[in-house]
């Protein structure tokens, strides 16, 4: 496991711009997997700006860790997110753009569909964030550390997380998600977690020097073979 440790948010942006790019210039056609959220949201966007000052991703193949059950207008989409702060504002495209469809009438189906493209395409890089609580992806505390692509309840500190960002009202928070497993999350060549602001610093020292526990869920992560873990002074304060 490589640590890195920058000074705040828009460092850990820069970082991840960094890794993302020698990713790609590397291996022209990478699989490339993202998460959403407030973490991702600024390395997106500069991510973009150097796409469109030359770093060639149009043989890329781009996947997304998740996806919230529930219409792609509403706020939280996975879809429109990734959108409104990569796709849209790319001079060029990747090669493939897949994702899951959080309006699927048939949950099974979908499952099926998106496990065959994960089988397809191994992710030379995938992207984490880090819930309060230990969380990846939509594996919450309590998930088997033997998961595989499913559709999970949301638990109580997710759900308040997810208001608080979108702004939403108590009715509009979605309460499944679908989500890679632990499993998948772990079939990727190269595995990057990010996490700024005071907030995830208990779920930084549980993850990095806690127990190996399905209670923290990113705390496995310690148990693949190229992992990157990259947080800011705020996330690290309560690393020995």
């Amino acid at each position: 496991m490589e640590l890195i440790r920058v000074k705040d948010y828009h460092d850990m942006s820069d970082m991840l711009v960094k890794i993302f790019a020698r990713q790609i210039r590397s291996k022209p056609d990478s699989v490339l997997s993202f998460t959403t959220g407030k973490t991702p949201e600024e390395f997106l966007e500069k991510l973009a700006d150097a796409v469109n000052a030359g770093l060639d991703i149009s043989k890329c193949i781009c996947l997304n860790l998740d996806e919230y059950v529930g219409g792609r207008d509403m706020p939280y989409s996975v879809s429109a997110f990734m959108d409104n702060h990569f796709y849209s504002r790319l001079s060029v495209k990747p090669g493939e753009i897949y994702g899951l469809n959080g309006e699927a009438p048939d949950q099974e189906l979908e499952l099926k569909r998106y496990g065959e493209i994960l089988g397809e395409y191994v992710r030379d890089i995938q992207l984490l964030g880090l819930g309060t609580n230990g969380h990846i992806g939509a594996n919450e505390p309590g998930t088997s550390f033997n998961s595989a692509l499913f559709v999970a309840d949301s638990c109580a500190s997710t759900m308040r997380a997810t208001k608080e960002f979108f702004g939403l009202q108590d009715e509009q928070v979605p309460t499944q998600m679908y989500t890679m497993g632990i499993k998948d999350i772990l079939a990727a060549r190269h595995i990057v977690l990010a996490a700024s602001g005071r907030s995830k610093a208990w779920a930084v020292k549980a993850a990095i020097e806690g127990e190996i526990t399905e209670m923290v869920p990113a705390s496995v992560l310690r148990r693949h073979e190229h992992v990157t873990i990259i947080i800011d002074d705020e996330a690290g304060t309560l690393l020995e």
